[in-house]
Order: structure tokens, then C-alpha cells, then sequence
């Protein structure tokens, strides 16, 4: 095959600034494609490791190998802010987590450069067949990056994600989880958590699930989240689960018990769940599938396509994303 790749494999590119580290920043990026080759009918999709984890891994990469020629998609697995163990309070992390801000952000911007490249190869691609897998801290990326990029994303599979960014995960106070991001309380800390911010990071928040549902009307969400995971809890993703499907969003949600171990692709209902490639073709297949019972596309040109900008409001200002060009995201205060 790899004298008829059409994509370096291994590649970096130029990403939006983080506020807490000013200056250049660069995103790895690890890119596969099916051996059939690529076609008017192949898609684009994200394969999103845990928190921790690298994107160059066996796993992932392994991941990226069976997705491109099942899905016949362009799979993407992407080095987001803060992956490797240094995003881990215990590793010597120095800045609070980003939890799906910047994260997102670099993962869409991650498909902007390989949709360029593809359509700069002069090569056809169904601009309407895009997705998102991952699972723990890669399963609430892919909820943020249906939310950032509001109009592109068909389907998203979430595997035992963070619920957003609850009190619990900001600031460390347990209630059914050991995570802490490191945020501060106090209002003059660089790390303090706003309200607005800690808003945006909620995927389930009512106003900014009617405007993605508005946005985007045939996203599909898949959840798979084990009752017993003690890393991310489940009864705040049921919460979230029920606020999205209340807005008109439709999300597929299995909230796992030990009726569902399979000992196949459900191993557990705890956090790993189990081996998370075939927990997305157990519960997601129908979507993801060329020619799936449910296969889902969009209706809509995606973001790249569209350009201009989206807004999410928030309560002391607008979080403005921007899509002419390399997609950035920007929070602009009410005066």
C-alpha cells in the first residue's frame, strides 16, 4: 500500500495559540486511508486517544488501519494539546487541563489540513460523511468537536467520556471520579475557571444543544459509558444524555450494565469498557457503515465549506468560531 499512499502518514502542523504557553505551537497528526484507495464516496474520520495517551501509539494507529478500510474513510488520529503523560497533575503537569477547548480546536484543525490536502491532490471525498471516535478523555474531545465544528460531523461516537467539565473534574473534589484539571476558585488566579468557560465544555448545556441541533439536524451521538466507571462517572452523562435528547439533538445512548458484557468487544462496566475499536462497531457500525442500516451523513455543507463563523453564547460574552481559513475559536467579552 505504501507505494500508492496519497497521505504522508506522519505529519505536523501549525495550531491556534494557547493563552497559558504564548507563542508557536505545533500538532502531530498520524493519517491513514483505505487500501481500496480513495473515492467520490470516502469520508474523513477522527480516531481520538484517551487522556494520556500519544498519537502515534499501536493502538491508535491500529485503530486508524481498521476504521480507513471498514468506514472507507481517512481516519486521523490527532496529538491534541496536552497529550502524553505531562497532561497528568502526577507527570509534573505545570497548566490546569484544557478539556476539550484548544483540544477540539486542533482536532478539526487536524481535518482542515488533510481535507486540503486531498482536494489540492485533486481528489473527490464525501464532504458529508465525517466522524469522530474515542474514548475517555477522547470520547469527550469528539462530543466538543461535533459542538466546535457545528456543521460538519455526521456521527460521533463517545466511549466512556467526561461529562464536561463538572465541578468534580475542575477542581478536584471527587463525587465519583480520582480526575482533577487543576483549576482555581480564586478569581484572580491565571487558572481560574469561568463560568462562561466551564459553560462552553459542557456539551450538554441546553442553549448550546438548540443551536447545534438548528445547526446540524441530522447528528448522530452515540454514548457508551459502563454504570460502574469510577473515572467518569456515569450519573452526570445521563444527565447530559437527557438535556441533549430534551433539545432535539438525537444521541444513541448505552449506559452499560452487566447484562451488556459480551467478553468480546464489553469487557467490563467500569471505565475501559473493553476493547474500544469493536464498541464502536458493536454499537455503531449501522451509523458509520458505507451502507449501513443508518448510515448517516449531513444535509448541510460542513464548516470548511461554509467558512464564515458560528456563534455559542455564553453569559458574560460570545465564543466566536471562525472558519475562513484555519478554524481558531475566540471568546469576545460583552462590554
Amino acid at each position: 500500500m505504501s507505494d500508492d499512499r496519497v497521505l504522508v502518514q506522519d505529519q505536523e502542523f501549525a495550531a491556534q495559540e494557547w493563552s497559558f504557553e504564548p507563542g508557536e505551537r505545533a500538532v502531530k497528526m498520524w493519517v491513514d486511508e483505505p487500501v481500496a484507495g480513495i473515492g467520490e464516496g470516502t469520508g474523513l474520520m477522527l480516531c481520538l486517544h484517551n487522556w494520556g495517551g500519544i498519537y502515534d501509539q499501536p493502538i491508535y494507529r491500529g485503530w486508524c488501519r481498521t476504521f480507513a478500510d471498514r468506514y472507507d474513510v481517512v481516519t486521523v488520529s490527532v496529538n491534541y494539546l496536552q497529550s502524553g503523560p505531562i497532561g497528568h497533575q502526577d507527570h509534573g503537569r505545570v497548566h490546569p487541563y484544557d478539556f476539550g477547548y484548544l483540544q477540539a480546536m486542533d482536532c478539526i484543525g487536524a481535518l482542515y489540513h488533510v481535507r486540503r490536502q486531498l482536494l489540492d491532490a485533486g481528489l473527490s471525498l464525501n464532504e458529508h460523511r465525517v466522524y469522530s471516535m474515542g474514548g475517555s478523555g477522547g470520547g469527550n474531545v469528539t462530543q466538543m468537536v461535533c459542538k466546535l465544528a457545528p456543521h460538519t460531523f455526521a456521527c460521533g461516537v463517545d466511549i466512556c467520556g467526561m461529562p464536561g467539565l463538572t465541578e468534580a473534574f475542575a477542581h478536584g473534589t471527587g463525587e465519583g471520579t480520582h480526575i482533577n484539571a487543576g483549576y482555581s476558585r480564586d478569581p484572580q488566579s491565571p487558572y481560574y475557571m469561568t463560568a462562561d468557560m466551564q459553560r462552553i465544555r459542557d456539551f450538554g448545556d441546553p442553549e448550546h444543544c438548540r443551536l447545534l441541533a438548528e445547526a446540524n439536524a441530522g447528528l448522530q451521538i452515540v454514548i457508551v459509558h459502563g454504570t460502574e466507571d469510577a473515572s467518569c462517572p456515569v450519573v452526570p452523562k445521563i444527565e447530559q444524555f437527557a438535556r441533549m435528547t430534551a433539545t432535539g439533538m438525537h444521541v444513541d445512548g448505552h449506559f452499560l450494565t452487566p447484562i451488556d458484557v459480551d467478553g468480546y468487544a464489553v469487557t467490563t462496566i467500569g471505565h475501559p469498557v473493553g476493547r474500544r475499536d469493536l464498541v464502536v462497531m458493536k454499537y455503531a457500525d449501522d451509523y458509520l457503515l458505507p451502507n449501513g442500516r443508518l448510515a448517516k451523513r449531513t444535509e448541510q455543507e460542513n464548516d470548511f465549506e461554509r467558512g464564515g463563523t458560528f456563534e455559542y453564547p455564553g453569559d458574560s460574552g460570545t465564543f466566536v468560531l471562525d472558519f475562513d481559513g484555519y478554524p481558531t475559536i475566540e471568546y469576545v467579552e460583552r462590554n
